[in-house]
Protein backbone atom coordinates (compact mmCIF):
# COMPACT_ATOMS: atom_id res chain seq x y z
CA UNK A 1 0.00 0.00 0.00
CA UNK A 2 1.07 3.54 -0.78
CA UNK A 3 -0.75 6.44 0.83
CA UNK A 4 -0.65 10.21 0.56
CA UNK A 5 -2.91 12.17 2.92
CA UNK A 6 -5.02 9.10 3.62
CA UNK A 7 -7.34 10.46 6.28
CA UNK A 8 -10.12 9.66 7.00
CA UNK A 9 -10.24 6.30 5.16
CA UNK A 10 -6.76 4.94 5.89
CA UNK A 11 -7.84 3.42 9.22
CA UNK A 12 -10.57 1.28 7.67
CA UNK A 13 -8.28 0.22 4.84
CA UNK A 14 -5.45 -0.84 7.16
CA UNK A 15 -7.73 -2.61 9.62
CA UNK A 16 -9.35 -4.57 6.80
CA UNK A 17 -5.93 -6.03 5.95
CA UNK A 18 -4.87 -6.72 9.52
CA UNK A 19 -8.16 -8.58 10.10
CA UNK A 20 -7.74 -10.95 7.16
CA UNK A 21 -8.51 -14.58 7.98
CA UNK A 22 -5.30 -15.51 6.14
CA UNK A 23 -2.60 -14.45 8.61
CA UNK A 24 0.75 -15.24 6.98
CA UNK A 25 1.68 -11.96 5.29
CA UNK A 26 3.77 -8.83 5.66
CA UNK A 27 2.01 -5.49 5.24
CA UNK A 28 4.36 -2.96 3.65
CA UNK A 29 3.06 0.60 3.66
CA UNK A 30 4.71 3.65 2.09
CA UNK A 31 3.67 7.05 3.36
CA UNK A 32 4.28 9.26 0.32
CA UNK A 33 5.06 12.50 2.18
CA UNK A 34 1.60 12.94 3.71
CA UNK A 35 0.79 16.31 5.23
CA UNK A 36 -2.14 15.17 7.38
CA UNK A 37 -2.03 12.76 10.33
CA UNK A 38 -1.49 9.64 8.20
CA UNK A 39 2.11 9.04 9.32
CA UNK A 40 1.18 9.58 12.96
CA UNK A 41 -1.52 6.92 12.62
CA UNK A 42 0.77 4.47 10.82
CA UNK A 43 3.44 4.79 13.51
CA UNK A 44 0.84 3.90 16.14
CA UNK A 45 0.26 0.45 14.61
CA UNK A 46 1.58 -2.33 16.84
CA UNK A 47 1.11 -5.32 14.54
CA UNK A 48 4.49 -6.94 13.82
CA UNK A 49 3.46 -7.67 10.24
CA UNK A 50 3.42 -3.97 9.41
CA UNK A 51 6.56 -2.54 7.80
CA UNK A 52 6.66 1.21 7.21
CA UNK A 53 8.52 3.38 4.72
CA UNK A 54 8.33 7.18 4.76
CA UNK A 55 9.12 9.22 1.66
CA UNK A 56 10.66 12.59 2.49
CA UNK A 57 9.09 14.04 -0.65
CA UNK A 58 6.14 12.96 -2.75
CA UNK A 59 7.25 10.61 -5.54
CA UNK A 60 3.88 9.25 -6.68
CA UNK A 61 2.07 5.93 -6.51
CA UNK A 62 4.07 3.93 -9.06
CA UNK A 63 7.50 4.73 -7.62
CA UNK A 64 6.23 4.18 -4.07
CA UNK A 65 4.78 0.78 -4.96
CA UNK A 66 8.10 -0.22 -6.48
CA UNK A 67 9.65 0.51 -3.09
CA UNK A 68 7.24 -1.88 -1.37
CA UNK A 69 7.93 -4.60 -3.94
CA UNK A 70 11.69 -4.25 -3.46
CA UNK A 71 11.23 -4.65 0.30
CA UNK A 72 8.86 -7.62 0.07
CA UNK A 73 9.98 -11.16 0.92
CA UNK A 74 6.88 -13.23 0.12
CA UNK A 75 6.03 -15.41 -2.87
CA UNK A 76 2.97 -13.32 -3.70
CA UNK A 77 2.35 -9.59 -4.01
CA UNK A 78 -1.10 -8.23 -3.11
CA UNK A 79 -2.21 -4.67 -3.79
CA UNK A 80 -4.37 -2.49 -1.58
CA UNK A 81 -5.44 1.15 -1.78
CA UNK A 82 -5.68 3.47 1.19
CA UNK A 83 -9.37 4.26 0.80
CA UNK A 84 -10.85 0.83 0.07
CA UNK A 85 -11.86 -2.10 2.27
CA UNK A 86 -10.75 -5.70 1.74
CA UNK A 87 -13.31 -8.22 2.95
CA UNK A 88 -11.98 -10.66 5.59
CA UNK A 89 -11.56 -13.67 3.27
CA UNK A 90 -9.94 -11.79 0.39
CA UNK A 91 -6.37 -13.06 0.88
CA UNK A 92 -7.53 -16.58 1.77
CA UNK A 93 -9.65 -16.83 -1.39
CA UNK A 94 -6.97 -15.42 -3.69
CA UNK A 95 -4.11 -17.50 -2.32
CA UNK A 96 -6.28 -20.62 -2.63
CA UNK A 97 -7.21 -19.66 -6.19
CA UNK A 98 -3.58 -19.21 -7.24
CA UNK A 99 -2.57 -22.48 -5.63
CA UNK A 100 -5.49 -24.33 -7.20
CA UNK A 101 -4.72 -22.81 -10.62
CA UNK A 102 -0.90 -22.97 -10.93
CA UNK A 103 -1.01 -21.77 -14.54
CA UNK A 104 -2.48 -18.42 -13.39
CA UNK A 105 0.05 -15.77 -12.37
CA UNK A 106 -2.21 -12.76 -11.74
CA UNK A 107 -5.68 -12.61 -10.26
CA UNK A 108 -8.12 -9.94 -9.25
CA UNK A 109 -11.62 -10.14 -7.81
CA UNK A 110 -15.06 -8.67 -8.28
CA UNK A 111 -16.02 -5.74 -6.03
CA UNK A 112 -18.90 -3.84 -4.51
CA UNK A 113 -18.77 -0.08 -5.06
CA UNK A 114 -19.22 2.13 -2.01
CA UNK A 115 -19.58 5.88 -1.56
CA UNK A 116 -17.90 8.24 0.90
CA UNK A 117 -20.10 6.95 3.73
CA UNK A 118 -19.43 3.27 3.00
CA UNK A 119 -22.86 2.62 1.48
CA UNK A 120 -22.96 0.11 -1.38
CA UNK A 121 -23.96 1.90 -4.58
CA UNK A 122 -23.10 -0.68 -7.23
CA UNK A 123 -20.81 -3.52 -8.22
CA UNK A 124 -18.14 -4.46 -10.75
CA UNK A 125 -17.88 -7.92 -12.28
CA UNK A 126 -15.10 -8.05 -14.84
CA UNK A 127 -14.20 -11.06 -17.07
CA UNK A 128 -12.88 -14.10 -15.23
CA UNK A 129 -11.12 -15.98 -18.05
CA UNK A 130 -7.68 -15.17 -19.45
CA UNK A 131 -8.78 -14.91 -23.09
CA UNK A 132 -11.56 -12.47 -22.19
CA UNK A 133 -9.27 -10.40 -19.98
CA UNK A 134 -6.75 -10.09 -22.83
CA UNK A 135 -9.51 -8.84 -25.13
CA UNK A 136 -10.77 -6.38 -22.51
CA UNK A 137 -7.28 -4.88 -22.13
CA UNK A 138 -7.73 -3.33 -25.56
CA UNK A 139 -10.24 -0.97 -23.97
CA UNK A 140 -9.78 -0.85 -20.21
CA UNK A 141 -8.10 -2.36 -17.15
CA UNK A 142 -10.08 -5.55 -16.29
CA UNK A 143 -8.04 -6.37 -13.16
CA UNK A 144 -9.20 -3.91 -10.49
CA UNK A 145 -5.92 -2.65 -9.07
CA UNK A 146 -6.63 -2.81 -5.31
CA UNK A 147 -7.72 -6.45 -5.75
CA UNK A 148 -4.60 -7.55 -7.63
CA UNK A 149 -2.59 -10.49 -6.32
CA UNK A 150 0.21 -12.08 -8.30
CA UNK A 151 3.37 -14.09 -8.00
CA UNK A 152 6.37 -11.94 -7.22
CA UNK A 153 7.94 -13.23 -10.44
CA UNK A 154 5.51 -11.03 -12.40
CA UNK A 155 6.97 -7.85 -10.94
CA UNK A 156 10.53 -9.13 -11.26
CA UNK A 157 10.07 -9.97 -14.95
CA UNK A 158 8.36 -6.66 -15.75
CA UNK A 159 10.61 -4.59 -13.47
CA UNK A 160 7.66 -3.14 -11.60
CA UNK A 161 5.50 -0.15 -12.40
CA UNK A 162 6.48 2.61 -14.83
CA UNK A 163 6.27 5.99 -13.03
CA UNK A 164 5.66 7.81 -16.32
CA UNK A 165 2.08 6.50 -16.36
CA UNK A 166 0.89 7.84 -13.00
CA UNK A 167 -2.85 7.29 -12.32
CA UNK A 168 -2.94 4.43 -14.87
CA UNK A 169 0.26 2.57 -13.96
CA UNK A 170 -1.73 -0.63 -13.32
CA UNK A 171 -3.24 -0.60 -16.82
CA UNK A 172 0.18 -0.11 -18.40
CA UNK A 173 1.60 -2.95 -16.28
CA UNK A 174 -1.15 -5.39 -17.26
CA UNK A 175 -0.72 -4.60 -20.97
CA UNK A 176 2.97 -5.48 -20.66
CA UNK A 177 2.06 -8.60 -18.67
CA UNK A 178 -0.67 -9.99 -20.92
CA UNK A 179 1.52 -12.03 -23.28
CA UNK A 180 3.83 -13.38 -20.57
CA UNK A 181 1.50 -14.19 -17.68
CA UNK A 182 -1.96 -15.69 -17.43
CA UNK A 183 -4.61 -13.65 -15.67
CA UNK A 184 -7.95 -14.38 -14.04
CA UNK A 185 -10.56 -12.79 -11.82
CA UNK A 186 -12.00 -14.65 -8.85
CA UNK A 187 -15.78 -14.66 -9.36
CA UNK A 188 -16.44 -13.33 -5.87
CA UNK A 189 -16.80 -9.80 -4.52
CA UNK A 190 -13.89 -9.53 -2.07
CA UNK A 191 -13.32 -5.78 -1.86
CA UNK A 192 -15.33 -2.62 -1.26
CA UNK A 193 -14.10 -0.15 -3.88
CA UNK A 194 -14.67 3.42 -2.75
CA UNK A 195 -15.84 5.98 -5.29
CA UNK A 196 -15.76 9.47 -3.85
CA UNK A 197 -15.97 13.04 -5.08
CA UNK A 198 -12.22 13.53 -5.40
CA UNK A 199 -12.11 10.81 -8.06
CA UNK A 200 -14.76 12.62 -10.12
CA UNK A 201 -12.95 15.94 -10.44
CA UNK A 202 -12.69 17.40 -13.94
CA UNK A 203 -8.94 17.83 -13.69
CA UNK A 204 -8.29 14.23 -12.64
CA UNK A 205 -10.62 12.72 -15.21
CA UNK A 206 -8.97 14.66 -18.03
CA UNK A 207 -5.49 13.77 -16.84
CA UNK A 208 -6.35 10.08 -16.48
CA UNK A 209 -7.93 9.98 -19.94
CA UNK A 210 -4.83 11.52 -21.50
CA UNK A 211 -2.56 9.00 -19.76
CA UNK A 212 -4.87 6.19 -20.91
CA UNK A 213 -4.53 7.49 -24.47
CA UNK A 214 -0.74 7.60 -24.11
CA UNK A 215 -0.71 3.96 -22.95
CA UNK A 216 -2.84 2.92 -25.91
CA UNK A 217 -0.56 4.75 -28.35
CA UNK A 218 2.50 3.01 -26.87
CA UNK A 219 0.71 -0.35 -27.09
CA UNK A 220 -0.03 0.32 -30.77
CA UNK A 221 3.59 1.26 -31.48
CA UNK A 222 4.75 -2.00 -29.90
CA UNK A 223 2.23 -4.02 -31.89
CA UNK A 224 0.43 -5.44 -28.86
CA UNK A 225 -3.04 -5.42 -30.43
CA UNK A 226 -2.49 -5.33 -34.20
CA UNK A 227 -2.93 -2.58 -36.82
CA UNK A 228 -6.71 -2.16 -36.37
CA UNK A 229 -6.05 -0.95 -32.83
CA UNK A 230 -5.59 2.50 -34.36
CA UNK A 231 -9.41 2.72 -34.44
CA UNK A 232 -9.55 2.29 -30.67
CA UNK A 233 -7.01 5.07 -30.27
CA UNK A 234 -8.96 7.35 -32.59
CA UNK A 235 -12.16 6.76 -30.61
CA UNK A 236 -10.36 7.54 -27.36
CA UNK A 237 -8.94 10.72 -28.90
CA UNK A 238 -12.42 11.88 -29.91
CA UNK A 239 -13.79 11.18 -26.43
CA UNK A 240 -11.03 13.23 -24.77
CA UNK A 241 -11.03 16.27 -27.01
CA UNK A 242 -14.57 16.47 -28.38
CA UNK A 243 -16.88 15.02 -25.71
CA UNK A 244 -17.76 17.73 -23.13
CA UNK A 245 -16.23 16.99 -19.73
CA UNK A 246 -19.57 17.62 -18.01
CA UNK A 247 -21.13 14.85 -20.12
CA UNK A 248 -18.19 12.51 -19.37
CA UNK A 249 -18.67 13.04 -15.63
CA UNK A 250 -22.40 12.33 -15.91
CA UNK A 251 -21.77 9.17 -17.92
CA UNK A 252 -19.10 8.03 -15.46
CA UNK A 253 -21.51 8.45 -12.55
CA UNK A 254 -24.25 6.56 -14.39
CA UNK A 255 -21.86 3.73 -15.27
CA UNK A 256 -20.12 3.91 -11.84
CA UNK A 257 -16.75 4.42 -13.54
CA UNK A 258 -15.64 7.42 -11.46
Amino acid sequence: MSVNNGMPYIREAVESILKQTYKNFEFIIVDDASEDKTWEYLKSLKDKRVKLIQNKKNIGLAASLNKTIAKSTGDYIARMDADDISLPNRFKEQVKFLKDHPSVDICGTWVDLINEDGRVIGEKKYPTKYKDIKKALRWYQPIIHPTLMSTKAVFEKLQGYQPGYEMAEDYELMIRAKDYFKMANVAKKLLLWRLWKNRRSRKKMQKMDKIDLQIKIEAFKKGYFGPLYILTIFRKFLMIYFLPISLKIKLAKILKLA
